[in-house]
């Protein structure tokens, strides 16, 4: 079916997409319903935000074809919250357990972009209810800006399940990177295995998260308030994951250089809360060269930790060696 791309009140422009008003519960999940084609356009004030939310300056610091340009990151979340076309964002009490994610293009800043997405699979498992989205975002001329595939526990009591695992054991370990090597300040083929990426760390303030999830388009959650939170069994507000992908993406941006905003790919596992004033690290350890769709790129693990070294987020990252 086809369907009109509808415009969308970011950077300013009309009508908000994002005003569903069916409860988000498991069982009203369909399996194929669709979201968007949505418009966006990405401004300075969308730049702006994310940049303050994510503590990262140097995501607008981009280029695409001459002109300023926007870090692709940027839409991750906005692909996210899709489901609030269809669905009361104010009723949804999920659990983000993990996320794989492809970047393919720069944005340029005042550039309308099109975003999408449904609903591919739901399941069960530890009674838990859990869908899988997958959505894209693509330029005005068509080209790809950012691809994911999500999932998460659909409506359930965050303090119920907050500190324990429940993304499936991933097939391998995050092991850490080698304790006697400095850290690599940019992607090369020639590093030994483990050498450390140049770590990242934010402390997250509620202002950011209130940004971060919406707050300001009029949603309150566990996020944004901490009322909220309280309600559900929570002491304080909780950090939406999908901020753990900006803080990987801020560390392999400066590892990888220009090709991880055009070639980069994220897989990521949630896998312990964190929360309001927490401070919390992105680190990565070099693995060595893999081949994606028949080109060499190089992998790195990827993890987000808090001070006391627990782990929120492990996965992996990859993508082509500028001049490699």
């Amino acid at each position: 079916m086809t369907t009109t791309a509808q415009p969308a009140t970011v950077g300013g422009t009309t009508t908000p997409w994002w005003t569903g008003t069916k409860q988000a519960l498991f069982e009203n999940i369909e399996i194929g319903e669709q979201f968007g084609p949505f418009e966006i356009t990405v401004d300075d004030r969308l730049v702006k935000n994310y940049v303050f939310a994510q503590d990262d300056p140097a995501a607008a610091a981009l280029t695409h074809e001459g002109a300023p340009a926007a870090h692709p990151a940027l839409l991750c979340n906005e692909l996210l919250f899709l489901f609030y076309a269809g669905y009361d964002g104010n009723t949804a009490e999920g659990l983000h357990t993990h996320e794989d994610i492809a970047f393919h293009s720069a944005i340029r800043i005042g550039e309308t972009v099109t975003i999408g997405g449904r609903y591919v699979e739901t399941y069960e498992r530890r009674g838990q209810g859990y869908v899988v989205m997958e959505a894209a975002a693509h330029g005005a001329d068509g080209r790809p800006l950012v691809t994911r595939r999500g999932t998460e526990i659909m409506h359930t009591r965050a303090a119920d399940v907050v500190g324990g695992s429940r993304a499936p054991a991933p097939a391998r370990m995050v092991t850490g990177e080698s304790r006697d090597a400095e850290p690599a300040a940019r992607a090369s083929f020639d590093l030994p295995e483990r050498t450390p990426l140049v770590p990242v760390a934010t402390r997250i303030s509620q202002e950011q998260m209130y940004v971060f999830s919406w707050g300001g388009r009029g949603f309150s959650n566990i996020h944004t308030d901490a009322a909220g939170a309280r309600k559900v069994g929570m002491d304080r507000t909780v950090a939406q994951a999908m901020q753990q992908v900006g803080y990987l993406s801020r560390m392999c941006t400066a590892f990888y250089g220009p090709s991880f905003v055009t070639g980069g790919h994220l897989s990521v596992k949630f896998v312990n809360p964190f929360y309001v004033d927490d401070l919390v690290t992105a680190r990565g350890a070099v693995l060595g060269p893999v081949t994606h769709d028949g080109a060499r790129h190089l992998e790195s693990e990827v993890r987000v930790e808090k001070e006391d070294g627990t782990r929120t987020a492990v996965g992996w990252a990859h993508a082509p060696v500028d001049g490699g």
